[in-house]
């Protein structure tokens, strides 16, 4: 049984004993497991879940009640005004050092001592789970961002580290995460990830190093349905080729530009395609080199044109296939496609000035 599983079946034990819905978080309140749930529980528990981690005016709450010092079972009550139900907080304690918190609904007050008592074996596991993971995480976040780094030394580094521990494999593939509205990514709740994803934060943006048994979007996909609850405005994914290990840090230029190359959403460098070239600068820079005369005419123009230029070129010129994608007449396209010729200067006709238009429409509109 892989520890996840194993956490989760100690989480249902203490629910089974206290006869409580329980919920167990680990120090950043990430939501690592869930019991089953009845009609005990409240806004704050269902966000909770839903969310995967408590909400950040939630944690300052319960701050305030001292959880963060506490050695022992806390008690925390009610708030009938709000809807917030009583319950009881456990914090998840290994060597006098505290790693996460089990929480237990309670708002009839049948948890009494003695059930704590009978949880006690199982809270102890449960604090050498989650103190292996952290020490594990500590451990590696440093080593994550070194692997991704500029530096031959540092990633050379950080590879025999992490290999000598078993925690890289010969090629893997990396994921970057950010808002699409710019601000921290927030940390990656590993717990929803399989074990072998190395996680860390480089710069806002949120770095996964996903061994290449595992697939790149999948757990791209997991990640960001995990964080995209924090991110209304969406995020923005991106994912690698597969890499050498050694090279992690081209995996990371790969994800960084598939990132980069639209709005929300998970991008894979390999379906890139022209886009690839976000790799080698900053998309402002990128766009000052393919925005000829001819493009910044045809871009302060109709929207209309704009959209019909980029559609048809997309379409490798497929009159019929532009047509039916704009939903337009026949005709109305190639009087559109007259008019983006005498507003721009481009011949859709020549290959090279079709090559120029596709490349400013794509990399600098």
């Amino acid at each position: 049984m892989n520890p996840t599983d194993q956490v989760q079946d100690l989480v249902d034990t203490v629910a089974e004993l206290t006869g409580a819905p329980v919920t167990l978080e680990d120090r950043d309140l990430l939501l690592v497991a869930s019991s089953g749930h009845d009609d005990d529980i409240d806004d704050v528990r269902r966000r909770s879940i839903l969310r995967r981690r408590s909400d950040p005016r939630v944690q300052e709450l319960f701050a305030g009640f001292g959880i963060a010092r506490a050695t022992g079972p806390l008690r925390i009550p009610g708030d009938a005004a709000s809807g917030r139900l009583a319950r009881w907080c456990l914090p998840v304690r290994w060597r006098g050092v505290t790693y996460g918190y089990l929480w237990l609904l309670d708002p009839h007050e049948r948890v009494r001592e003695e059930h704590l008592d009978r949880v006690r074996d199982a809270l102890d596991l449960v604090a050498a789970h989650l103190a292996t993971r952290a020490r594990t995480a500590d451990r590696t976040t440093w080593a994550v961002g070194e692997l991704l780094s500029t530096d031959a030394g540092s990633r050379a580094r950080a590879v025999e580290e992490l290999q000598r521990d078993g925690l890289l494999t010969p090629t893997v593939a990396v994921v970057a995460i950010a808002p699409v509205d710019g601000g921290p990514t927030g940390a990656v709740n590993g717990w929803l990830l399989p074990r072998a994803v190395l996680s860390a934060a480089v710069g806002h943006r949120a770095a996964l190093v996903v061994p290449t048994p595992l697939g790149g979007r999948d757990v791209a996909e997991r990640a960001a349905a995990a964080l995209v609850s924090q991110h209304p405005g969406g995020l923005a994914v991106g994912v690698s080729g597969v890499v050498a290990a050694g090279s992690a840090h081209t995996g990371w230029q790969q994800a960084d530009a598939a990132l980069r190359s639209g709005g929300a959403g998970v991008r894979e460098w390999e379906r890139l395609g022209a886009l690839r070239l976000h790799a080698l600068g900053d998309p402002a820079a990128l766009a000052d080199v393919v925005l000829d005369e001819r493009a910044r005419r045809l871009l302060a123009t109709e929207p209309d044109l704009v959209l019909t230029a980029r559609t048809y070129l997309d379409l490798a010129g497929s009159a019929q296939r532009t047509a039916e994608a704009l939903s337009i007449h026949r005709q109305t396209l190639y009087h559109r496609l007259r008019r983006i010729t005498a507003v721009s200067g481009f011949d859709l006709d020549d290959g090279r000035d079709r090559l120029a238009l596709h490349l400013a429409l794509v990399l600098g509109g």
